[in-house]
């Protein structure tokens, strides 16, 4: 059984659920990006003979490649016409990206 707090309304609630949803994509894209990238890395050092070289610089390949996939996706869902109010995290980020407190 769940009991609401009087003051949480659905839109707070909506919006924790954004944030949420926006961390766990966050998460999954480094995760993916520097696993894909470091992998094709250890392939290629199977080839090559360069194994601690390629597989570190095919995980910071994709780690770059994810920052910026994110960075890309959160600017697309800031400025996206359907999107009237900003989640938190878009908040934060264009707060801390501003120089200020979101």
């Amino acid at each position: 059984m769940t009991t609401r707090r009087p003051e949480e309304s659905e839109a707070d609630r909506h919006e924790g659920w954004t944030t949420a949803n926006t961390a766990w994509i966050i998460v999954s894209h480094l995760i993916t990006g520097i696993g894909l990238y470091a992998g094709i890395g250890w392939v290629l050092s199977l080839w090559l003979g360069m194994a601690p070289l390629l597989i570190s610089a095919g995980a910071l390949i994709g780690m770059f490649l994810s920052l910026y996939l994110v960075h890309r996706r959160l600017e697309a869902s800031s400025t996206g016409k359907g999107s009237a109010v900003p989640d938190r995290a878009t908040r934060i980020l264009r707060g801390h990206r501003q120089g200020g407190a979101a």
